[in-house]
């Protein structure tokens, strides 16, 4: 009998219901000719013990793959990767995938560290929705080395072996300028961080574009790459706002620093036009302008590359368009020339979605 606060065992059952362990194991997962009388004692046995099989250990034994995903967060804070890991989290429990989650902050060791202990756990695959920025070299290491799967959410992190489900961030940019612009903006303030990361240079590059020919526009006196939280964003808008030549409008490039902005916008009783990219849960009661992905599709895309089975086509896939990262058609090629899509690497569309904020004219400041 099992001891108290015992977890009890396959041969604790067999035990308490006087057959074999391996009489007990094929009654417990079901299989035929086994007499009546037998298969009713283990039933019993295992009910009075409270004796439940370990789904994952009977799927890996029977060449299944584990249930758990590794999933990688650099910020849990951050208003995009929130909402892309609750996404994530109900397309992978459609699917009877779990995660397992670490937040690496600013600790590219603590991230390689789980990387490592996803593959020696035969983990399933891992999902990156953003890596520190001296981790893609881990990922394509893992990638090469193993037979894990991986999707990235971070255009940072890409390689063979490893599938990009990543949003337009060249586009983000140029929207959110092109849309100050349309209002008559010409003095703008750009508020970034970790400018040597791919999504911030992507945005800025975006931006830029939309100023292309353009000499009559002002943004590289007010343009901060050093903003990285609430605070400081807040504390360079506060600086802005507090001088005689305040930008008229401000593009912020990312939801953390959008909110740091509008804290410093509040205090001051001073509102600028602004665009920030990626939206947040308060923005639409803010009435603030952003520029933002369809989250849930990507997170519905990177489960479905990550759970498909080798061999699936493309028309069970969503889609996103090709990110010049391959042949031009978003695939990469597998073995025997079949595209496999855990390989491929696409962007997504953003939108604007314009709810006052981004709408303001200069003159009515």
């Amino acid at each position: 009998m099992a001891k108290q606060n015992e977890r009890p065992t396959l041969a604790t059952v067999a035990a308490r219901a006087g057959v074999s362990i391996k009489t007990a194991s094929r009654v417990l997962n079901g299989e035929k000719h086994v007499a009546r009388v037998t298969a009713q004692k283990v039933a019993e046995a295992a009910a009075e013990l409270g004796f439940r099989l370990n789904p994952t250990a009977k799927r890996l034994r029977a060449g299944g793959r584990s249930p758990y995903v590794g999933v990688v967060l650099s910020d849990a804070e951050d208003a995009f990767q929130a909402r892309a890991f609750a996404a994530l989290e109900a397309e992978l429990a459609a699917v009877d995938l779990r995660p397992v989650v670490t937040v690496i902050g600013d600790d590219p060791d603590r991230e390689e560290a789980f990387v490592d202990e996803s593959l020696a756990n035969d983990l399933s695959g891992l999902i990156i929705v953003r890596a520190h920025p001296e981790s893609p070299r881990t990922y394509a290491g893992a990638a090469a080395n193993s037979a894990i799967r991986i999707v990235s959410l971070d255009p940072a992190v890409t390689g063979d072996g490893i599938s990009v489900v990543a949003g337009d961030e060249l586009n983000a940019g140029r929207l959110a300028a092109q849309q100050l612009l349309d209002h008559g903006h010409r003095a703008l303030g750009v508020i970034g961080d970790h400018s040597t990361s791919v999504i911030t240079t992507r945005r800025l590059d975006g931006i830029q574009s939309a100023f292309a020919g353009r000499s009559d526009i002002g943004w590289r006196a007010y343009m901060r790459e050093d903003a990285h939280d609430e605070a400081s964003a807040k504390n360079v808008v506060a600086a802005w706002l507090g001088s005689r030549s305040a930008p008229s409008a401000l593009i912020t490039l990312s939801a953390t620093l959008t909110q740091g902005a509008i804290d410093a916008c509040r205090r001051l009783g001073e509102w600028p036009a602004l665009v920030g990219i990626d939206d947040f849960p308060t923005a639409e009661l803010l009435d603030v302008t952003v520029v933002d992905r369809d989250v849930e599709t990507m997170a519905a895309e990177a489960v479905g590359r990550l759970h498909a089975e080798p061999g699936d086509g493309d028309d069970r896939l969503g889609g996103g368009r090709g990110d010049g990262l391959d042949d031009g058609s978003g695939d990469r090629l597998g073995a025997g020339g079949r595209a496999h899509p855990a390989e491929r690497q696409d962007v997504f569309p953003v939108e604007l979605i314009a709810r006052g904020s981004g709408e303001e004219r200069p003159e009515r400041r």
